[in-house]
């Protein structure tokens, strides 16, 4: 069976998505659903991130409501058994591993590494003030670091989210241009038998499959085995969005399209 392994419901802080409406959307599509909410812990409660002193940070937590979840949606995962499954969305923090890693430590099936921040800088708000060159080098070898020592994940959510934000950046977040930073962080994934998603939220731009393609046949080179596909919808409308060309970039780079319960890998 297929999934779409990443979306974000009413649980999460920036949704309202009805997890129900959810389920229903994907089933006429043939999918089914892992929920992915929210869990950035970026507060200075312990510190900033190492190296993050010439950044800004917003001092805000960015998590979904741990009052109902995964509690609440218990009942949703044992009613429709194998077709909606529960996760988490943990963004990487040095500051806050040890959160992150209790976190991930509950009841879910599937557990997202993003890169959301680097050294406490939400990439979100401040990607378009950075020079960009030298923030995607960054950005990369941040993700590198964190994958390096964050065993809590199953699969590392959107590659290229830092290009969503500034055009700067979606202009040369290839991997030509920053072939050393991608294989290093492609080479961690691959190394520990992780998943490496192809997230579709940004397949409307018909340059986005041929801009990402590189990035994941070299992901195959240098060992990678499996992607998980996921829209990171916080809506309906984009429940399931351009799921054949997900599937397609997989086929092109030879990679097993998988998905988790109970933390362990089937293949779709």
């Amino acid at each position: 069976m297929h999934f779409d392994s990443h979306v974000h419901s009413a649980a999460s802080p920036d949704s309202e998505l009805d997890p129900y409406s959810a389920i229903s959307k994907l089933k006429s599509k043939g999918l089914g659903v892992i929920f992915t909410e929210h869990a950035d812990f970026v507060t200075p409660k312990n510190g900033r991130d190492e190296m993050a002193i010439d950044f800004p940070s917003t001092g805000i937590d960015f998590i979904c409501d741990f009052d109902i979840y995964p509690s609440q949606y218990r009942s949703i995962r044992a009613k429709y058994g194998g077709t909606a499954l529960l996760g988490i969305e943990i963004g990487f923090s040095a500051a806050f591993l040890p959160l992150n890693t209790q976190t991930a430590d509950n009841d879910y099936d599937f557990v997202l590494g993003a890169i959301h921040f680097v050294d406490g800088c939400d990439v979100y708000s401040q990607a378009s003030n950075m020079e960009a060159w030298a923030f995607c080098r960054r950005y990369l070898t941040y993700g590198t670091k964190m994958v390096n020592i964050s065993g809590f994940f199953d699969s590392l959510a959107h590659i290229d989210y830092v290009a969503r934000y500034s055009k700067k950046i979606n202009d040369i977040f290839r991997y030509d241009n920053f072939p050393e930073e991608f294989d290093d962080l492609l080479t961690a994934i691959a190394d520990r038998g992780l998943a490496l998603e192809i997230n579709t939220s940004r397949f409307g731009d018909p340059n986005t499959v041929k801009h990402l393609t590189p990035i994941y046949k070299r992901f195959k080179t240098l060992g990678g085995k499996y992607v998980t596909i996921g829209s990171d919808s916080h809506a309906e409308w984009g429940l399931g969005r351009h799921y054949p060309k997900a599937l397609g970039l997989a086929n092109m780079a030879g990679l097993t399209p998988v998905y988790f319960k109970e933390r362990k890998l089937f293949k779709c």
